[in-house]
């Protein structure tokens, strides 16, 4: 058994870097950044319908991301298994702001299942952790008044409304400019 063969030191390493990878996986989310999100995947990881590698993924993100005015996952309650040196698997469980195009802003709750392996990066050869499977389980998701729709905070003289990370967003603006 790795853990028992190793440190201590080595395992709580290895599960910040898996941290790591999932933070990473909420900044390509907020970022409707694909070209993150890929290089977070295992070249063998399968997207269902959609195939595996690396064109699978692209494809999944133009259907999941490309009609997104925002979106931010919070990450919570992180249970990381090590499995040994290369494999592991964990539970996170996380809550969605989003809004899109076609459904408006919600709100969602979701587990997801992951397995992790030991990869190499495509940037500089060094070994990575990285998904190679990621089960998005929704718990529920439901449909609110969108926050976009609030005038403009400009904190510090107001706490509510919106702010200005989103008013920076030409989504966000499109979508505000739209309204009237």
């Amino acid at each position: 058994m790795w853990w028992k063969r190793n440190t201590a030191f080595e395992e709580l390493i290895a599960k910040d870097q898996i941290r790591e990878l999932v933070h990473n996986y909420s900044v390509a989310v907020a970022n409707r950044n694909h070209d993150l999100m890929i290089t977070l995947f295992d070249e063998s990881a399968s997207f269902g319908s959609y195939g595996s590698g690396k064109i699978a993924l692209r494809s999944l993100m133009e259907k999941t991301m490309d009609d997104l005015e925002f979106a931010v996952i919070f990450v919570n309650n992180h249970t990381i298994t090590i499995e040994n040196s290369s494999e592991a698997s964990g539970e996170v469980w996380a809550k969605c702001y989003a809004q899109s195009k076609e459904e408006g802003y919600y709100e969602q709750i979701v587990k997801y299942e992951d397995q992790y392996r030991k990869s190499s990066d495509d940037a500089d050869g060094k070994t990575v952790w990285k998904f190679i499977n990621r089960r998005h389980l929704l718990w529920f998701g439901e449909s609110r008044e969108s926050p976009l729709l609030q005038p403009e905070a400009r904190w510090p003289i107001k706490n509510i409304g919106v702010g200005r990370i989103p008013l920076a967003d030409e989504r966000v603006q499109a979508f505000r400019s739209g309204l009237d």
